[in-house]
């Protein structure tokens, strides 16, 4: 073979590559389209900046929830999609925590947030200190139902590139997506498992 047959062929592993990474995110994305957590949303990405709003309901009264979402240096024992939670540093109502996150297949991006506890309107609210491709605002609200048994969660995040992102709208909806329907997932399984002994 020559250079020029030996050039075309990495070329085209290349593209293939590419392309099946592509596919393969859009495959996905789309798994977590019609997730059963999610009750109402809203995505919309305008040049480098995505808003999401999730809304879902947990099976368990409102304290314990807020409880579950307030720890969140312990998100990464409940919540697949972060490899890291570290607390950094914690003054009253406001934590600062490392993060490591993955959603899809997507690359592992590390966050730096501070979170700001709201106890009597019930919101966590949360923004990036550091990052490497977005900065995030946003919040979780939390509402409890009539009977007290349940608490309707509702995440609200603003995503602003800092990099410029060659996924499609659609990905990254779908990562957005992935990681809330982990979270309720994650804090349904916290706020029903006994209290750990000690």
């Amino acid at each position: 073979m020559n250079a020029k047959t030996i050039g075309g062929l990495v070329v085209l592993v290349i593209v293939l590559a590419v392309g099946w990474y592509f596919y393969d995110m859009q495959r996905q994305a789309a798994k977590w389209k019609n997730a059963k957590e999610i009750i109402e949303e809203s995505f919309d990405k305008d040049g480098a900046v995505a808003k999401a709003r999730y809304v879902g309901v947990i099976n368990a009264p409102i304290d314990k929830v807020q409880d579950a979402v307030w720890n969140v240096e312990r998100v990464s024992t409940m919540v697949e999609n972060f490899k890291k939670s570290e607390l950094v540093k914690q003054e009253g109502n406001t934590k600062t925590v490392l993060m490591q996150l993955q959603a899809l297949n997507l690359p592992l991006q590390q966050y730096t947030m501070e979170f700001v506890l709201d106890a009597p309107n019930h919101q966590v609210k949360f923004k990036t200190l550091q990052s490497q491709a977005a900065d995030l605002e946003g919040a979780y609200k939390l509402e409890a139902s009539p009977d007290g048994q349940r608490t309707r969660i509702t995440y609200e995040v603003q995503s602003t590139d800092k990099i410029a992102v060659p996924f499609p709208a659609s990905v990254i909806e779908g990562a957005n997506r992935e990681v809330f329907v982990n979270t309720v997932r994650g804090i349904e399984k916290q706020v029903k498992s006994p209290p750990a002994a000690g």
